[in-house]
């Protein structure tokens, strides 16, 4: 009995022990919980007395189109029946359950995202209330959560009625009264975009629940780099309930780098403990088109006795430099990366869905794609749209995108009081901690034109402004961009540089072209011609464009068939622009013949804008080092419309899109025709300079060359060369400009390889006399895409591919036919495709109106070497 005592009592020992290891071991792994709340939510109709599903991520007027209760807010004119949705009071609902292991001390909910104005409402209790779709909100629920069924219940009220609200209390007449809230400026109206305030959970909602210590948040910064070593900072926020000794562990999942080991004292309440740890001859991220992108995965840890708290993260290590500083032409606007000045190339980014909830990664990796494609370095993220989702940023970072960010003021006056400044401050410092750890990210912008438009726009005049009231609204601007935003970053970030506004000056001062960043809108908005832009080059220009319609096979899917010409309802409700239209037309009649179909109006008007586009890419570019950047307005769409876009709502590219891929290469060249005399450049943005020999042709339509020249030169490596051809007078360029071309190939003498050739004309489109279209063509299918050869007897001007009803991508398109020289072009279909049904159109048809070309339905090698018996002279 005794022996049997004394090992039981062992036995109980040892079985205590094993279930304080046990518990020990549990609650070192179970540190923070999270219940995601996405489903099951329902929202209220109240013209059918009845629930209905909702989505979450999501908004009431997608919850309204899936339920069949309203119709497609895109097709037709459909918009301006829907105006009533963002009049009314909307009720969202949905119950959830907690387990019993799930309680702590600590219990809270949160919203990533929720547009705008909303109470929150669990159980019968308010537990708080929200007025800012940019900032992540956090609400206590211990006091009013139970251990069974939970009912949470959100009301969203209509934003036009809390800023009519706010408007009447303000006491003085202001441009906009979409300013009194923190929500997407572009949803209240655009030139490009419909007027639908919606509401909703936008972004993802979760109960956390977390004891004693949890990590809030995790910066990583970069102290010094050199060849050898990255020191790094790890900034850890942790929240604390008491004082404990810890340890921190930094390391590599990859082994990538040397993990750090580190004690740590943790107090009680919130801190930041900065911990330094070193990466050994560190890869460095690079923009696209200067090397790889090399993204680091860390995992930080910090543990105590009784947690071990962790987060993975992703990070870039470079060096970034936006170049403000005064010179002898005015004050310079450039970004250095990693040492070296860069030409950023790209265009301003505008939200991806109009109604943010229906974003998705793969539209992001789809549209980002195609940037990197056609050689963008940099997307501005425009001020009047959203702070995208992770995703955006992850891509961008892992393909090479600088992101210029502006925070989301745009084109208004913000009136200021205590609750909005405190309001806009916790924005800020969500989204640049949020945005911090991402190399992408090179600059902070505080708005979009408000400077340009206080001074420029004649607010003051038209609102009856007095000059008391003028300084009290100038006196809330020069707070929040020049104080409030800046402090609140300086507090987080240091190693990124803000600028308050952008442009630097608006486009009617001579400053626009000497100081900093420009905005250039004489062509479209002032109506001059394209030439222009070579006149009205700045230092960086940030923002101009014009126009181009999407596809007829992209109108065909929000116009109906009946609709389908440039007079209907249906077309102009997709015009935002006030002069949209008429400004295409005036342009389109200096450039090109008259058509009478919206088929050729469409081609034409694409060519258009990218020809347009093309003259200001060759003065910027050519600008070099004068000028450091070029992002043209705008890249993308938000839904389907009439637009500055270079790849339309349905992801497909114009003409536009097109002319950048080219232009953006790494060599550029350019002919240009200043007044009587022709001026040739060429542009090197690759890190070292290089020995070639350029060839010149001067050739007639048909093919027959009439002059020849080239001339060996080095091309400066991140600069602008002019080469002059001394053996061609600009008289046999311009006495046969209406009927010759010029053919300009970049040969590298080191290698012997071809690395630039390009076609180009001197003539008007509607002067040149273009033989009619004749090529040979053969289509072969490969495993998932399409190769296309083509070959042609005569020149053929700006050849358009494309397939009445089917949607996909081609690896070039609207390009020049040189005559008796091979193109290939790849072709990537959505779906599967029949290839006879593939057309073309040409300058050259839109002039001659006739055609004449053939399918050969020879195997590829065949039709090669058939074209390839007829070699260019």
């Amino acid at each position: 009995m005794i022996k049997f005592n004394l090992s039981a009592s062992k036995i109980i020992i040892i079985f205590s022990i094993l279930s304080l290891v046990l518990l020990f071991s549990c609650n070192q792994k179970a540190t923070k919980k999270t219940i995601e709340l996405n489903d099951g939510w329902e929202f209220y109709y109240e013209e059918t007395d009845k629930w209905y599903p909702a989505s979450v991520p999501g908004n009431i007027h997608t919850d309204l189109f899936k339920s069949g209760l309203i119709p497609d807010p895109f097709y037709s004119t459909n918009e301006d029946s829907l105006q009533w949705i963002s009049s009314r009071t909307w009720h969202y609902r949905k119950e959830f359950t907690i387990a019993k292991l799930f309680y702590n001390r600590n219990l809270e909910i949160v919203f990533d995202g929720i547009d705008t104005y909303c109470d929150v409402i669990l159980n019968g209790d308010t537990i708080g209330h929200t007025s800012n779709m940019y900032r992540q909100w956090v609400f206590p629920i211990a006091d009013s959560v139970k251990k069974e069924t939970n009912k949470l219940e959100l009301i969203f009220y209509p934003s036009e009625l809390k800023n009519l609200e706010f408007a009447q209390q303000q006491g003085y007449a202001i441009p906009d009264n979409r300013v009194f809230t923190r929500k997407a400026p572009f949803q209240y109206g655009w030139d490009w975009a419909p007027k639908m305030e919606t509401c909703g959970i936008y972004k993802s909602v979760y109960i956390n629940t977390w004891e004693k210590l949890r990590m809030t948040n995790v910066n990583i910064e970069q102290k010094f780099i050199s060849d050898t070593m990255a020191v790094m900072i790890a900034n850890i926020e942790l929240e604390s309930e008491n004082y404990y000794n810890g340890n921190v562990k930094i390391y590599s999942p990859t082994n990538e780098f040397d993990t750090l080991y580190q004690k740590l004292e943790i107090y009680e309440g919130k801190s930041s403990y900065p911990v330094t740890f070193n990466i050994r001859n560190p890869k460095l991220w690079w923009c696209n088109g200067m090397g790889e992108p090399k993204i680091y995965d860390i995992i930080v840890e910090v543990s105590t006795k009784f947690r071990v708290e962790s987060k993975a993260l992703k990070t870039g290590i470079r060096t970034i430099e936006l170049v403000t500083e005064s010179d002898a032409n005015g004050q310079q606007f450039y970004f250095i990366l990693n040492g070296v000045p860069v030409f950023a190339r790209g265009a301003n980014w505008v939200p991806a869905e109009y109604f943010s909830g229906s974003n998705s990664k793969q539209r992001y990796l789809d549209l980002l794609t195609l940037a990197k494609e056609a050689n963008f370095n940099m997307l501005r993220m425009w001020g009047g749209g959203i702070y995208e989702n992770d995703e955006f940023y992850n891509i961008c970072d892992s393909l090479g995108i600088m992101v210029w960010q502006d925070f989301m003021f745009s084109c208004a006056m913000y009136p200021l009081d205590e609750q909005s400044t405190a309001n806009i401050t916790e924005e800020v410092r969500y989204q640049v901690n949020r945005l911090f750890n991402h190399p992408s990210i090179v600059m902070w912008c505080g708005n979009n034109e408000i400077s340009n438009a206080w001074f420029d726009w004649g607010w003051q005049e038209q609102f009856n402004i007095t000059e008391e009231d003028s300084i009290e609204i100038w006196n809330d601007y020069d707070m929040l961009f020049h104080r409030v935003i800046p402090k609140t970053i300086a507090e987080i970030d240091k190693t990124r540089k803000y600028i308050p506004s952008s442009p630097f000056y608006g486009w009617g001062h001579k400053e626009a072209l000497t100081h900093g960043d420009s905005h250039y809108w004489g062509v479209w908005w002032g109506m001059e011609p394209f030439e222009k832009y070579y006149e009205n080059t700045g230092r960086f220009m940030s923002e101009y464009g014009f126009q181009g319609m999407p596809s007829v096979a992209s109108l065909k899917k929000f116009i109906p068939k009946d609709s389908l010409n440039l007079h209907s309802q249906s077309l102009k409700s997709h015009q935002k622009h006030p002069f949209g239209f008429e400004a295409i037309e005036k342009y389109m009649i200096k450039e090109y013949p008259q058509v009478h179909n919206i088929a050729d109006y469409v081609y034409l008007s694409q060519v258009l804008q990218a020809e347009g586009m093309a003259h200001a890419f060759d003065a910027h570019i050519g600008a070099r080092p004068y000028c450091m950047g070029t992002l043209f307005w705008q890249f993308n769409d938000c839904w389907p419309s009439i637009s500055w876009s270079a790849v339309d709502y349905y992801n497909q590219p114009k003409a536009v899109y097109y002319y950048a891929k080219r232009a953006f290469e790494n060599i550029h060249a350019s002919i240009r025709l200043n007044k009587n005399n022709v001026e040739y450049y060429i542009t090197n943005h690759n890190n070292k300079s290089i020995n070639t020999k350029v060839s010149l042709k001067v050739r007639e339509f048909s093919g027959e060359i009439i002059h020849a020249d080239s001339i060996n030169l080095i091309i400066d490596l991140l600069r602008t060369t002019k080469p002059e051809f001394y053996h061609t007078p600009d008289s046999i360029l311009l006495n046969h400009k209406n009927r010759t071309f010029i053919e300009l190939v970049i040969t590298d003498l080191e290698s012997e390889n071809i690395i630039f050739t390009k076609s180009f004309v001197l003539g008007k489109n509607k002067n040149l006399k273009l033989p009619k279209p004749d090529f040979v063509f053969n289509i072969q299918k490969k495993k998932s895409y399409w190769e296309i050869v083509l070959k042609s007897r005569v020149y053929i001007k700006d050849l358009y591919l494309y397939y009445d009803d089917l949607h996909g991508k081609f690896s070039d398109n609207f390009f020049d036919l040189i005559p008796g020289q091979q193109k290939t072009v790849f072709y990537y279909p959505e779906n599967s495709t029949n290839t006879n049904k593939l057309q073309f159109q040409s300058i050259n048809k839109i002039i001659n109106d006739t055609t004449t070309y053939s399918h050969q339905s020879d195997s590829i090698i065949d039709v090669q070497n058939k074209l390839l018996e007829v070699q260019p002279n």
